[in-house]
């Protein structure tokens, strides 16, 4: 129309008005993209030391409950736990019960041979006779363990045990302290049976138990065989020496039980 200029906004006005409208909306896009970043705070915790403390009781806590699923696990010989068993015997680590007493054991125990003495026999030759040595494996079993009970005049090991059986005294169960005793066995020399005081106690993967113990008259001279281990299976009750003179003979010995204090 005449007289009227039309408005024309010139490009580099355009430009200029258009910059930080267009800014905003780029900056915004991004935030909401997340592709922006805020300024970086310092993270007490992203330290080398803060870590290692945050990551200690995950640690103490993992081990936790490595050790409670493996206690809950039945002992099997296929248990996968090898590392903690004792490759010889399979001996469960940390689990041995024991008896300290050096004191008495030292006490307990002065060899003294029998006195060697003549007499005549049914033919009236004279014959030379020998005495008990000292002390025999009963008498060195009950110093060791100081149960008096049940004492039956010139009292053997199954006799012992069976009058200790009556009045409740025995049990199945290897127990440090208490006197094991071997049943009766001609063809072993143990006619009347053969006591041995247990010192330790260790349970075995398989259910069996490995057994330190001690005993005397051995080889029927008081002799004093200590810390020997013996294999003790509660299914059968039989016994078996791993170490010690019986070591290279006693196989599956049987075994009455054990007399406790």
């Amino acid at each position: 129309m005449p007289g009227i200029r039309p408005f024309r906004l010139s490009a580099t006005a355009a430009m200029r008005g258009s910059l930080p409208l267009l800014a905003l909306l780029l900056t915004t896009a991004l935030l909401l993209s997340g592709c922006a970043k805020p300024a970086s705070v310092p993270d007490a915790t992203s330290s080398p030391a803060a870590q290692a403390e945050a990551a200690a009781p995950n640690a103490k806590d993992a081990e936790a409950a490595r050790m409670r699923e493996t206690a809950s696990k039945p002992h099997s010989p296929t248990t996968p736990d090898d590392a903690a068993c004792d490759p010889l015997t399979g001996v469960l680590q940390g689990q041995c019960v024991s008896m300290n007493q050096e004191k008495t054991r030292g006490q307990c125990y002065s060899l003294r041979p029998g006195a060697t003495t003549t007499k005549k026999d049914k033919k009236g030759k004279t014959v030379k006779v020998t005495g008990r040595c000292q002390p025999q494996s009963l008498i060195y079993a009950r110093c060791r363990t100081g149960i008096d009970t049940c004492r039956l005049g010139d009292t053997s090991p199954v006799q012992w045990f069976s009058c200790a059986q009556r009045n409740g005294a025995t049990t199945r169960t290897p127990t440090p302290g208490s006197v094991m005793v071997l049943d009766a066995n001609k063809g072993r020399g143990m006619p009347t049976g053969h006591p041995v005081y247990v010192e330790e106690t260790c349970p075995n993967k398989d259910g069996t138990w490995t057994l330190r113990i001690t005993h005397t008259n051995y080889d029927r001279q008081c002799h004093l065989d200590q810390d020997a281990k013996v294999r003790f299976n509660p299914r059968t009750m039989q016994v078996t020496f791993l170490t010690g003179p019986w070591g290279c003979w006693a196989k599956d010995l049987k075994a009455m039980g054990f007399i406790l204090r």
